[in-house]
C-alpha cells in the first residue's frame, strides 16, 4: 500500500468534533486548529461528508457556541474551505451491513473510503477503530504532517 504522506496530494477528512472545535473555539481548539492549518499549508484536500453538515450546523448553535444565524454563516465559510463529499445509497447500505459501532461514523467511513480519503482526523479514534480509512487524532496528524519549519505560539483571544 502506498504511503499517502509521500504523495503530493492527500485527501483529509475532518470529523464533526474537529470542525466543532475549530469553528466553535472549544477547549480542544488548539490541536484541531493546528491540524486543519497543517493540511492547508501542505495543500492537502480538506473534506467533510454531506451527512456531517446538519450535525455541524446544529451542534454549533445547540451547544450555545453561537447563534443559529451565526452557525449558518460559519457553515458558509467552512463550505468555501472544504470539499463536501457525497454520501450514496451504497454508502448507507454498506454502513448498515458492516455496522461496527455508531452508524453515523460508519457512514462517514464508508463515504471516505469510496471517495479515496487518505486519513480521517478525529478526536474519537475508537469510533473509527475498524474503519477502512485510517484515523488520527489532531495531535497525531500534526506530529505526522507538520512541516519541520512550522511553529505555533498559543495566543489568548
Amino acid at each position: 500500500m502506498e504511503d499517502p504522506s509521500r504523495r503530493s496530494h492527500m485527501k483529509v477528512l475532518f470529523d464533526v468534533n474537529v470542525i466543532i472545535d475549530v469553528w466553535g473555539k472549544t477547549e480542544d481548539f488548539a490541536y484541531s486548529f493546528e491540524a486543519m492549518d497543517v493540511a492547508i499549508v501542505r495543500e492537502f484536500e480538506l473534506c467533510i461528508t454531506a451527512s456531517m453538515t446538519p450535525s455541524i450546523v446544529y451542534l454549533l448553535s445547540a451547544r450555545k457556541l453561537m447563534s443559529r444565524k451565526k452557525a449558518h454563516e460559519v457553515f458558509g465559510n467552512l463550505a468555501s474551505l472544504v470539499d463536501i463529499l457525497d454520501v450514496t445509497e451504497s454508502d448507507c447500505l454498506r454502513a448498515h451491513e458492516t455496522l461496527q459501532g455508531d452508524y453515523e461514523d460508519d457512514l462517514i467511513a464508508c463515504s471516505a473510503k469510496r471517495n479515496d480519503v487518505d486519513v480521517i482526523v478525529t478526536r474519537n479514534k475508537r469510533d473509527f477503530a475498524k474503519s477502512p480509512v485510517p484515523a488520527l487524532t489532531p495531535e497525531e496528524f500534526v506530529s505526522a504532517y507538520k512541516p519541520v519549519d512550522m511553529e505555533y505560539e498559543l495566543v489568548e483571544f
